[in-house]
């Protein structure tokens, strides 16, 4: 049924093309250029390509194709294809292309694919995608391409050239409508018919350039050399054809309401809902017109949009543009427009111009020129006046007789130049030029003057911008900020002077005043006397007018316009691209208003006057604002343009990989966010790019979405890519690891436990032989404790029994005393020195002088000590002491030790009920001491072959160092120790101990010798502090040589000078640091230079160091 209905349509087809009859509407629209128009690049586009999740690809004049995202032009330079072309077909994500009998698709940023070839020797001529199918054309055949199936049919063109008598049939665009291809060529219309085509005779051999299909009306627009034909192919007999258009078609496309049709002549646009045509015209010398009549293609983005394309660059139209009329009549265009005022009696409007000032009725038809002369401000005070402020002074204006009445006003109104005008409740109208402020009663005829005195200083020179009167007062904008004036008292408001110079004021229907000022909005809250800042759609616009309505408070910037609720939020903003131009308000030129029912919001604008309903502007759903995944680079390098696939991107581990981001159709400079799915938080983007590098392996998909400060439907893109897994990280490869560390672990495990084993057997034995050495030095030391009590014993008894035999001959003394025997005197005096000298000779200083011992005495203390002992032991003790004179000389005192080590040995080794027999006995002149016992054998008493802790080579060394010799002689039965020493007979050896006695007595000194010697040491107590003191200084001090000091001090102590000095200075120090003095002062001043030095010898006299010493004594 749709084939005989097309068939008709096409019959149809060559009336239609001679009939044109119709009548245009002509509608000034706002075209927004690409951004690289700012910066001198032009792009010529043939086609426009509308991209799968937004941008636009633009293939131009010299066959080159690059992306659009709102902001970039991808790539920068050159194309995404590898070859120009001037023939190209979109379709699936891919540009199609051919080369000779080659077709070939290509992906942005990726290599060319042929995908089919013809026959050899066919020459592609044209190329096109309609539904799923890739069509194309040579000189005899018409090819398509099933994209899905991947068939290809052929269709001869022979048939066709029987219809017509043209030598080559050209084939401009082709269409697969329901089930039929619709061809349309420079000689007609055909139509496939099984395949074959026939010729639509009703078309004849006129050229046609375009076919579009509406499958929403099913309508079939025909481009012509003389507009485009709308046929509906389902009555195509039931309504005349309507044109659009009357030049030749060179684009079509299809919105919601509007067919757009795109001509060598212009932009048309016919609309579903009014039947009307309605041409688009802009001023081609505006950055935001239309420039150029060809329109070489046109896009419906399909986001509120078309993109535009003619033959001096590509535009954008939003169709919300529409809600915004412009009124460029011009009276309007041409003049600059100060201020909008509705009329009192609500049929239409006053308009201020530079050139004057216009009356204009309700649908701005009808314009009346009252003034022709530069007007500054201007009230109406009823229906009947208007009150003018000019230069000249006040005017005022009667509407009815439309002639000046200003006789009555005060000289000084009428005379001098007027700026501002307000006018208050009370009847008050108050006006002001520059920098002086009055106020004049109407009814009264009363003039004010508030002269300029009200300014401060410190914004001197300053000059009023507007006057506002309010409920509150009267408020006096300047360019320094505002004034209020209450009650007969200006003040200034120190708070907006931060905002700069006022532009506008608006007394909200709440009580509140609402300010726009240069650098910022802010309003006076009814219920407090405080300014509130108001935010910004954006940061640093500029706020230019007010203006109130049902839907809350409107604010026209630099930006756009944007809706307010009372208590100051953003509702609303709207900005380019979406009908509204940047900078294009005046300041302070808005107003709202209700007129035929009918609520309307206008404002100044650098383009006329412009008009919209507030209450449908608020209802209408901005366009959506996409984010598109412009390009995307791996490592440095572009791998996708325009998401052009939607499989998962995948990239080796180890690589970045970078993200540019556009938007459209809003391309203002972006705030966006992004966070990587799996993780909670947006995190904010600078900027338009994001590069991600050291990405682990794994599933990824980053979203991204736009952050905006006010309510705008903003979506939210997402993309997914797959970071490989290497090698080393795969599942074999781990596994490998594993098995290669648990081998390391049981290698590492098995050394481990041989080489503790090891150590533990070494530190067993360590410990071993340290317990074993542990065990035999505790024995000895307990033993060598044992014998140095008894030794000390042994010494204390000695004293004792020195004492008693000292004791009789002291009693000797004092009877021979008594009895005057002097001769006996004597030889008792000499008895007692020389047991006094044996007592004095009882120490082991191990000096090398010959001493004299009683070596009986020795003994008998030695055994009286051990008695104890051996009385314990049960052990007898039987001494037999056949000596007379015992005395023998030796050099150390180590008798006590000796006999001690013995008797020791005999109590460890005797039994209960055994005897110890210890013989004394003289044998020429030898004394001998003999130790005979019954116990254990000596040599095996013990391991070490030692007795009572002493190897019997040490007891064999200490009778050596004694002078005496020991035998010892063992056996199982019976164990025998001999000790012997050479007798001294003290009778024969009586003069020289007396001459080594007086050799040992003090030398006496000369009385002369005293007397210097306490001189030298007054000297040295005097200067003993200096460091530079010594035996030099000395001996000049003293008037004699250094070399006779030192001789002669030598010869009176004995000791040198300088040793002398030093013991002076370090009793001194020793003093002071007992008083608590520090050492390092202690040192300086006991003669020490260095502290260092000074501890030293310190140590080296006192045996500690000064730090020891200190803590020793606290």
């Amino acid at each position: 049924m749709y084939s005989k209905y097309l068939s008709q349509v096409l019959c149809l087809l060559l009336l239609l093309l001679a009939w044109y009859a119709q009548a245009l509407d002509k509608a000034p629209s706002i075209f927004y250029p690409l951004p690289t128009q700012a910066q001198g690049k032009v792009f010529v586009a043939q086609n426009l390509f509308l991209g799968d999740e937004g941008g636009i690809w633009i293939h131009d004049v010299h066959g080159k194709v690059v992306f659009f995202d709102g902001q970039n032009i991808l790539p920068r330079r050159g194309s995404v294809l590898a070859q120009d072309s001037g023939h190209i077909a979109y379709f699936d994500n891919a540009f199609w292309s051919y080369v000779e009998n080659e077709v070939y698709r290509t992906y942005p940023a990726q290599h060319r694919e042929l995908v089919f070839s013809l026959t050899a020797g066919s020459v592609i001529k044209n190329i096109g995608a309609s539904n799923g199918f890739i069509w194309l054309t040579d000189d005899a055949h018409f090819y398509t391409y099933n994209i899905q199936t991947k068939r290809i049919d052929t269709y001869p063109l022979s048939d066709m050239y029987q219809f017509n008598q043209v030598s080559q049939l050209t084939i401009n665009d082709a269409k697969f409508l329901l089930s039929k291809w619709v061809l349309a060529t420079n000689a007609g219309v055909y139509l496939s018919d099984g395949e074959s085509f026939s010729h639509v005779l009703s078309s004849k051999k006129h050229f046609i350039e375009k076919l579009y299909f509406s499958a929403k009306n099913r309508e079939l627009i025909v481009g012509t050399l003389n507009g485009a034909l709308i046929i509906d192919i389902k009555n195509p007999n039931s309504q005349q054809p309507k044109r659009i258009g009357y030049s030749h078609v060179l684009s079509l496309a299809e919105t919601d309401n509007e067919y757009w049709v795109g001509t060598e002549d212009g932009l048309f646009v016919y609309s579903f809902l009014t039947n009307n045509v309605v041409k688009l015209e802009s001023n081609d010398q505006d950055s935001n017109g239309l420039p150029g009549n060809q329109i070489y293609s046109l896009v419906n983005d399909l986001q509120g949009g078309i993109w535009i394309a003619t033959d001096k660059g590509i535009r954008y139209f939003s169709l919300f543009g529409f809600r915004f009329e412009r009124n460029q009549q011009p009276q309007l265009i041409h003049n600059q427009i100060k201020k909008i005022v509705p009329r009192l009696d609500k049929k239409g409007y006053w308009v201020l111009t530079n050139q004057g000032l216009y009356q204009f009725d309700s649908n701005w038809n009808k314009i009346k020129l009252l003034f022709n002369l530069p007007i500054n401000d201007f009230v109406q005070l009823s229906n009947t006046s208007l009150w003018l402020a000019t230069h000249e002074g006040l005017v005022v204006y009667n509407l009815e007789t439309e002639a000046e009445e200003s006789s009555h006003l005060p000289l000084n109104l009428r005379t001098a130049g007027i700026l501002h005008l307000t006018l208050d409740n009370n009847g008050l109208l108050w006006g002001a030029n520059e920098n002086q402020l009055w106020s004049y009663d109407v009814g009264a005829n009363t003039l004010t003057n508030y002269g300029i005195d009200w300014f401060v200083d410190a914004f001197l020179p300053a000059k009023v911008t507007l006057l506002k009167a309010t409920q509150r007062g009267l408020f006096i904008g300047t360019d320094h900020g505002v004034y209020t004036l209450n009650q007969g008292k200006i003040v200034f408001r120190r708070p907006t002077s931060g905002y700069g110079r006022s532009v506008n004021i608006l007394e909200g229907s709440n009580g509140d005043i609402w300010f726009a000022s240069s650098y910022g909005l802010f309003n006076l809250s009814h219920d407090r006397n405080e300014f509130n800042s108001i935010p910004l759609a954006e940061d640093n616009i500029s706020p230019k007018c007010l203006a109130e309505s049902q839907e809350g408070i409107w604010l026209t910037s630099s930006n756009g316009i944007s809706l307010y609720n009372q208590q100051g939020d953003i509702k609303k903003h709207y900005a380019a691209p979406h009908g509204l131009i940047h900078n294009e308000f005046q300041s302070g030129v808005c107003t709202s208003s209700i007129i035929d029912n009918k609520a309307w919001l206008l404002s100044g604008s650098l383009f006329g006057l412009l008009r919209v309903s507030p209450d449908k502007l608020v209802t209408a759903t901005p366009p959506n604002t996409s984010i598109i995944f412009s390009q995307i680079s791996i490592d440095h390098t572009p791998v996708m343009i325009g998401r052009s696939r939607f499989h998962p991107l995948e990239l080796k581990y180890g690589s970045s990989i970078s993200f540019l981001f556009g938007s459209l159709p809003e391309s203002r400079t972006q705030s966006l966010e992004f966070r990587i799915e799996g993780d909670g938080q947006w995190q904010p983007l600078e900027g338009s790019q994001l590069t991600l590098d050291h990405l682990l392996p794994g599933d990824y998909r980053i979203l991204v979405r736009d952050n905006t400060q006010y309510p705008q439907n903003s979506t939210m893109n997402s993309l997914s890519f797959v970071v490989a897994k290497p090698w080393y990280l795969s599942s074999w490869a781990i596994l490998f690891y594993s098995i290669i560390v648990l081998g390391c672990v049981a290698v590492a495990s098995l050394w481990r436990s041989h080489w503790v084993a090891k150590a533990n057997r070494e530190l067993k034995s360590q410990v071993a032989l340290k317990t074993e050495q542990l065990r035999h030095q505790s024995k000895i030391v307990l033993t060598n404790n044992h014998q140095l009590r008894k030794q000390l014993q042994i010494r204390h008894v000695f004293v004792e029994q020195m004492l008693d035999s000292i004791s009789p001959t002291l009693d000797q003394l004092i009877y021979r005393t008594q009895l005057n025997q002097l001769g006996r005197l004597e030889r008792l005096a000499q008895k007692v020195k020389r047991e006094l000298t044996l007592l004095r000779n009882v120490r082991s200083d191990k000096a090398s002088t010959q001493q004299i011992y009683d070596l009986s005495i020795i003994l008998n203390s030695s055994i009286d000590s051990w008695r104890d002992e051996f009385d314990k032991a049960e052990i007898t003790l039987v001494v037999n002491n056949e000596l007379k004179q015992s005395y023998i000389e030796s050099e150390s005192f180590n008798f006590d030790l000796i006999f001690n080590t013995l008797l020791s040995d005999a109590v460890n080794r005797l039994y209960r009920n055994q005897s110890l027999q210890i013989h004394c006995y003289e044998r020429e002149r030898r004394l001998f001491v003999v130790i005979i016992d019954s116990g254990d054998q000596m040599m095996n008493s013990s391991v070490d072959g030692s007795t009572s802790g002493f190897e019997q080579e040490e007891l064999h060394q200490l009778m050596r160092s004694s002078g005496g010799e020991i035998h010892i002689f063992s056996s199982s039965e019976r164990n025998l120790t001999e000790l012997s020493w050479p007798s001294v007979d003290l009778l024969t050896e009586e003069s020289e101990a007396i001459e080594l006695e007086d050799a040992a007595e003090k030398v006496t000194i000369d009385p002369l010798e005293k007397e210097w010697l306490k001189k030298v040491e007054l000297l040295i107590q005097q200067y003993y502090s200096d460091p530079e003191f010594s035996t030099s200084s000395a001996a000049k001090l003293l008037f004699v040589s250094e070399r006779s000091l030192q001789r002669r001090f030598k010869a009176v102590t004995g000791k040198t000078f300088k040793e002398y000095l030093n013991e002076v200075r370090l009793e001194k120090a020793c003093q002071r640091l007992l008083a608590g003095e520090k050492i390092s002062q202690v040192a300086f001043d006991s003669g020490f230079n260095d502290p260092s030095y000074f501890s030293q010898r310190f140590k080296h006299h006192f045996g500690l160091s000064p730090t020891q010493f200190i803590d020793d004594n606290e």
